[in-house]
Formats: structure tokens, C-alpha cells, sequence
């Protein structure tokens, strides 16, 4: 291999070694992107399952199927993955 591409070659890292992971450090870091997950879940679970709550043209399911679509937007926009660069 030349010096040249030597350089833009990335250093892997040992695959020895387990990628280290903290679950409460996941949640906590990114709650937005936690309290929007588990908000789309309820309402996207009402919106295809309407009869379990009132059918098709209550309200309570209306204002969950635009919950959901704009919780997919809010879940596009706030999810960042808590170890990139530029905080």
C-alpha cells in the first residue's frame, strides 16, 4: 500500500473488542427522540386499530392519526445518535 492512500485508510478496531453500550446513557441522552418513539407507538397502535376505540370517526382517533404522521417528522428531525460529532 502507497503513502498516499495509507493516509485515507481508516484504523479498524480490535475485533476483540465487545462495542460498548449503555442503555440508561441511550435513554437519557436522546429523550427526545425516546419520548417521540413511544409517543408514535400509542398512536400509530390507535390508528390501526380504531375500533378498539370509538371507530373510525371519533375524534380521539382523528387527532392520533395526525399525531402520528407529524411524530414521524418530529422522530426524522430530532434523532441524532448520541456518540456523532457536532453536539
Amino acid at each position: 500500500m502507497s503513502d498516499s492512500t495509507r493516509n485515507l485508510t481508516p484504523e479498524l478496531e480490535s475485533a476483540n473488542t465487545a462495542p460498548e453500550f449503555n442503555l440508561k446513557k441511550a435513554v437519557v441522552k436522546n429523550w427526545k427522540t425516546t419520548t417521540v418513539g413511544l409517543v408514535i407507538s400509542f398512536t400509530g397502535f390507535v390508528s390501526f386499530s380504531p375500533t378498539l376505540f370509538g371507530g373510525e370517526q371519533t375524534p380521539f382517533v382523528q387527532v392520533c392519526r395526525y399525531v402520528t404522521s407529524g411524530g414521524l417528522a418530529a422522530l426524522g428531525i430530532s434523532s441524532k445518535d448520541y456518540n456523532t460529532t457536532g453536539r
